[in-house]
């Protein structure tokens, strides 16, 4: 059976990640690293950036943290930031978190258009909690 809509958020991930000369280079210990970053950039919708404050959270059970950071800066796949570090190719891959909340706004609208057109077929002419009815949806 074929899974018809992905059942939550997910970050892609290249089958091909592996092969990626920065990727290897960096080693597998770092590479890790790299893979729960991207989960954990997508999940925070941190735009690809990694926060030196949640890299406890992103490398926890991983020993010499540091030093695999370090590769992945010297081996491109981690740009150095303020305050931590971006994901080189980020954007390759990944929409803006500004467009990502644009589509879910305008998802939400439309479901909130149909639910109205439903729900005030029926002869009622207003509906309490409504966004519609409320003004907060522009019918």
């Amino acid at each position: 059976m074929v899974a018809t809509r992905t059942p939550s958020m997910y970050v892609p991930l290249d089958v091909n990640f592996m092969r990626d000369p920065r990727i290897r280079r960096a080693g597998p210990d770092a590479e890790i690293l790299y893979v729960r970053a991207l989960a954990y950039a997508k999940g925070g919708e941190t735009d690809g950036v990694v926060h030196d404050y949640d890299l406890e959270v992103i490398a926890v059970g991983l020993k010499n943290v540091p030093g695999r950071v370090a590769k992945l800066v010297r081996e491109g796949a981690w740009e150095e930031r303020d305050g931590g570090w971006f994901i080189a190719g980020w954007f390759n891959w990944n929409e803006p978190v500004a467009a990502l909340r644009e589509q879910r706004r305008r998802r939400a609208e439309g479901a909130a258009k149909t639910n109205h057109k439903k729900h005030t077929d029926d002869g009622l002419a207003f509906r309490n909690g409504c966004p519609v009815c409320m003004g907060e949806v522009e019918a």
